[in-house]
Order: structure tokens, then C-alpha cells, then sequence
């Protein structure tokens, strides 16, 4: 662990004696021994040729085990000592800012968690890929003793660059992580981002999902994806706000969600030939007076902008963005069954009033 530790840490954290400092807390302060990744329920593929071998994948089992593990502990330490920034160099894309809004809103001591069983998701990637990534499902534990299973994808450039959290999504409460398809080494088998043997390609998830989660069951994207709180739901939810605000508060309200495309997408075979995605969408809430009875008048600030937003009164224009990661479930062309969303996690990473 020390040398992982040391590895997910070198590149950011100065001087080195620091970083290895930290590593020897969290083997310290771990306690009981890391539980072992549990077997992922899979199907095998066809058997590679006899006499071609495959060759040697970018990231192995081994290598994604260690840095899984290396991850849970470090930043649980770095968490405790309230090491902001050194817990900022952990994570990367959507998972950054979301990271920043949590460490912010807690006055500095953000939420800590005990992780359980794990389940390794290796896509087999070329060595010369230009985006090195594996994924996991972990039991996931709260201050409170809740238990969730949370989905986690780590990135890095190459072989010498560090390991970074990109994504964390939570499955909702009764949802289980649909079965995987892996070869006859264990490796999952990763999608294309236009991969046209699913119902829906990776690629376009994203935007599709924005489309329902603001026009609901009317929009052209209902038949696609399945309703659910945060599809329709979302619809259902704008079109109240809206209302209200114009006649309790002379604003106008509106909230539009977009795919998040300088954050990656990650997609992966499941065993029934269709694939779980893993992908990021931004929501931008606005709220803008109503010509003249609507001009700088107070507005209560959400709970959840309050470590961002400290002026109510809204003169021109209140804006609250929101970075939300979704895992969903797609279905093989061949099926009729709708796309369905099976875990979200988010939070409001800016806002501002003018």
C-alpha cells in the first residue's frame, strides 16, 4: 500500500517525505484488513485465437486492485487531517468540482466514509491508449451507518501519471448493479462511444437524458428512457417551481440540463449485450425578475448554495449550477425496453446573484 499510496500522491504532493507520511497513517490507521474484491457475476466471451494471444492490457487486475485500495485509504486521511488540498489532487473531471463543494459547504471538514466489499471493473485497454480508466462498485458507509453501493471510475494519462477519482455515482436504495460481461481473463469489455449494438450509443445518453429530465414524458425522448425522479421527475418538478415563482415571487424560473462533454463517458458491457454508462450532466437553474415588481426582491437561497451564495436579493439574475452523475442501464438494440437510470449523486458546485 505504501508504494501505491506514494504513486497516487507523488505528483501533486511536495515534499515526498509528506506524501509517504500520509500513506503510513492511512496503512496505520486502517485497522482490520482491506476485504478482497469479490468476484463479479460475468459471461465469458468467445476464447481468443490460440495463436494470437491477446496482448497485454494497459491497466491489470492487479494494478486497478492496488490503486483501488491505495485510493480508499489515502483519501480517508487526508479527509481526517482536513488536507484540502491534498485531497483536491485526488480526484479529477466531474468528480473535482463536486469535491470542492463538499469540503466548502463543510466549513472545511468534509463527509468521511468506510468502504466495504469491492467489485473490479478492468476494461482489457491497449497499452498505447491515449485514457488509461478502470471502474468499481464498493459498499459505500456513512457517518450514520447507511450502506449504499457507489460506482467509482479512476483515470490517468499513462503508466507514469497518477491515478485520479473521476466519477462517484450511488445506486438508488434497492438497485442492484446490472451483471457484467467479461472475457476469459476477468477483464470487462468496454463500448465504444458510439457503439451502435445498444439501444442507446454512449455518446448520446447524455444529451438524451437532459432532453427528457426537461420536457418529461412529452418529450421526444420519453419512449427511450424509462421515468423516474430524476427524468420526468425533473420535468414535473421545473414546471411547479416555475409557477410558483411567478406568482409568489414576480420571477421568472427556469432550469435546462446539458451533457457535461469535457468529462468523459464511460461505458461497459453487460452480460444481457446491453451496457451500464457512466456520465456526468450540469444543471443550470435561473431565476430573473419579472419586469419591475420582480427587481431586487429577496429570495430565500437553497440550503445547498448557501456555501457559494450569501446575497438573497436578486436584481438581474440568480444562477445555480449543479454537476449530477448518473449511472444507466441501456438495453441491446435488439430490445424494446426503455434505457433506465439506476444511481445518481450531485451537488450545486457554483452560484452567483446580480
Amino acid at each position: 500500500m505504501v508504494d501505491g499510496a506514494a504513486r497516487v500522491l507523488a505528483s501533486a504532493c511536495r515534499p515526498a517525505a509528506l506524501a509517504l507520511v500520509l500513506v503510513a497513517t492511512a496503512a496505520c490507521s486502517a485497522g482490520a484488513p482491506t476485504p478482497s474484491p469479490s468476484p463479479v457475476a460475468a459471461t465469458a466471451s468467445a476464447s481468443p485465437s490460440a495463436s494470437r494471444p491477446p496482448a497485454p492490457p494497459a491497466v491489470t487486475l492487479a494494478e486497478a486492485r492496488s490503486a483501488l485500495d491505495t485510493f480508499l485509504a489515502t483519501d480517508d486521511v487526508v479527509r481526517a487531517g482536513r488536507a484540502q488540498r491534498w485531497t483536491l489532487q485526488l480526484y479529477r473531471d466531474g468528480q473535482r468540482p463536486i469535491t470542492v463543494s463538499q469540503l466548502h459547504s463543510s466549513g472545511g471538514k468534509p463527509p468521511r466514509y468506510t468502504w466495504g466489499e469491492r467489485t473490479l471493473l478492468v476494461p482489457r485497454l491497449p497499452a498505447k491508449a491515449s485514457r488509461q480508466w478502470f471502474a468499481a462498485a464498493v459498499e459505500r458507509r456513512d457517518s450514520s451507518g447507511q450502506a449504499r453501493t457507489a460506482l467509482l471510475t479512476f483515470v490517468r494519462h499513462n503508466a507514469d501519471s497518477a491515478w485520479q477519482n473521476s466519477f462517484q455515482s450511488l445506486l438508488y436504495k434497492g438497485e442492484k448493479a446490472p451483471k457484467m460481461a467479461l472475457d476469459p481473463d476477468g477483464y470487462a469489455l468496454a463500448l465504444d462511444s458510439r457503439d451502435q449494438s445498444v439501444a442507446i450509443s454512449p455518446n448520446l445518453m447524455g444529451p438524451l437524458h437532459a432532453t427528457i429530465a426537461e420536457e418529461g414524458k412529452d418529450g421526444f425522448a420519453s419512449g427511450l428512457i424509462a421515468p423516474g425522479p430524476q427524468t420526468t421527475g425533473y420535468a414535473t418538478e421545473i414546471k411547479k417551481r416555475r409557477e410558483k415563482a411567478r406568482q409568489a415571487d414576480c420571477m421568472n424560473f427556469d432550469s435546462l440540463f446539458a451533457s457535461a462533454v469535457d468529462y468523459p463517458v464511460f461505458a461497459l458491457r453487460t452480460k444481457d449485450g446491453g451496457g451500464l454508462f457512466l456520465y456526468t450532466l450540469l444543471r443550470t437553474s435561473t431565476w430573473s425578475p419579472v419586469l419591475s415588481c420582480g427587481y431586487g426582491r429577496p429570495l430565500a437561497i437553497p440550503k445547498d448554495a448557501r456555501w457559494d451564495l450569501s446575497n438573497p436579493v436578486v436584481r438581474r439574475e440568480r444562477r445555480i449550477i449543479e454537476t449530477q452523475q448518473y449511472a444507466s442501464a441501456v438495453p441491446p438494440k435488439s430490445s424494446t425496453a426503455p434505457a433506465h437510470v439506476i444511481g445518481y449523486d450531485g451537488r450545486v458546485t457554483k452560484a452567483t446573484t446580480r
